[in-house]
């Protein structure tokens, strides 16, 4: 299998909008409902802010809602923001 051919398999998963869509949205959500707007436009311009204002949305959105949603790695933020 050539790169393209493993390329357009790995592709036929993510359907019409893909797993990151739906991810980056929720995301999006909790920070605007935790922080506001403001924080969230602030993320969006500040990439190396998304992930870390995620984690602390996440616990107190989680509470509020009564949902279960998981936190990103410290691992991972840190091998990302990184430089």
């Amino acid at each position: 299998m050539t790169g393209y051919q493993i390329n357009q398999t790995a592709y036929s998963f993510f359907g019409i909008q893909g797993p990151w869509y739906t991810v980056g949205w929720k995301m999006s959500v909790v920070i605007e409902k935790t922080f506001g707007r403001k924080k969230l436009i602030e993320c969006i311009c500040d990439t190396d802010k998304l992930l870390p204002v995620y984690n602390n949305a996440v616990e107190k959105y989680n509470s509020a809602a009564g949902e279960h949603l998981v936190k990103w790695s410290p691992v991972l933020i840190d091998s990302l923001t990184s430089k």
